[in-house]
């Protein structure tokens, strides 16, 4: 088998048996599938035996985060010989030719990590994720095309300082050369982060291929403040728990890692939390056309 599909799952059974069911559609015959399931008890696995049998499936337990279940999936493609490396979450449907695309990709760039556009569940001609640019002045990555239409992007392919695990293909020497996931630092969020910079600082070039499309439920995975106002219990947990991005000790982690100096840390932390705190402010002062205007309005004076 040339590559693996490594997919993370826990307690989505629905959601799960949706995203087999359009990886299935399209999948070229010489992948395997491999499913790590943390212990679901709403009988996702049980479903994914009945519908998918000849799903790799491995039982992990439900303190395997997504770092720790997709590292177990990737070593498990490693020790059946893949040459690459997919990581895909469930919350997505899978574009016809998406993966023959990104192998392609890979085919032709030797050295590169390589991941799918992007768009919308919801509105499928709008880019959700097109790569990330660092910042020129502080350690912030700002999302490539956000909220573009899909049809902008001309190019086949983008280069970007940062990618996404949404469904992104790795050689498996990324995972010689700069080890696997950091599932201490990073159990759940920022995992993905971590390891393509570590991998971009070996020599690895990140790519986004425009051609190869996912469209994903961007609603169903994590905690944010953007898409309902936060009262006090959300705003607690939008600072303490794994499935937010805010999470002052896992942010506060990543960002001391891959900083660029102490200056440029301190910067960065403090332009985040006060982010966080005026989109809390402004999801209750605004009606929701308004907030998108300004959100929009912001992400192309800040990605400039």
């Amino acid at each position: 088998m040339t590559a693996a599909i490594v997919i993370p799952v826990f307690n989505r059974r629905d959601i799960t048996l949706r995203f087999l069911g359009s990886l299935y559609s399209d999948k070229p015959d010489n992948y395997f599938i491999i499913v790590v399931d943390s212990g679901s008890t709403d009988g996702t696995g049980p479903a994914i035996r009945e519908n998918f049998p000849d799903v790799i499936l491995l039982q992990a337990t439900p303190a395997a985060w997504w770092a720790a279940a997709t590292n177990m999936g990737t070593k498990e493609a490693i020790r059946r010989g893949c040459s690459y490396i997919i990581t895909c979450n469930d919350d997505s449907l899978v574009s016809v030719n998406a993966l023959n695309h990104m192998l392609e990709t890979a085919r032709e760039n030797p050295g590169s990590i390589i991941s799918a556009t992007v768009c919308y569940l919801d509105a499928r001609d709008t880019v959700y994720f097109a790569g990330r640019k660092r910042s020129k002045f502080t350690d912030r990555f700002f999302y490539i095309a956000n909220l573009e239409y899909y049809n902008k992007l001309t190019d086949e392919l983008g280069e970007a300082d940062l990618l996404h695990g949404m469904c992104t293909l790795f050689p498996a020497t990324v995972f010689e050369t700069v080890g696997y996931f950091d599932e201490v630092n990073f159990p759940h969020l920022f995992a993905d982060d971590d390891l393509v910079l570590r991998a971009r600082e070996h020599g690895y070039r990140l790519l986004v291929d425009h051609r190869a499309v996912i469209f994903n439920e961007h609603t169903a995975t994590g905690i944010n403040p953007y898409q309902s106002r936060s009262g006090p219990m959300k705003i607690i947990e939008l600072l303490v728990s794994r499935k937010s991005v805010f999470q002052v000790s896992t942010r506060t982690r990543f960002l001391w890692r891959h900083k660029r100096s102490l200056l440029s840390f301190i910067v960065t932390w403090l332009a985040d939390y006060c982010r966080l705190f005026c989109v809390i402010i402004l999801r209750w002062c605004l009606p929701e056309e308004y907030f998108r205007k300004l959100a929009r309005a912001w992400l192309n004076l800040a990605s400039r």
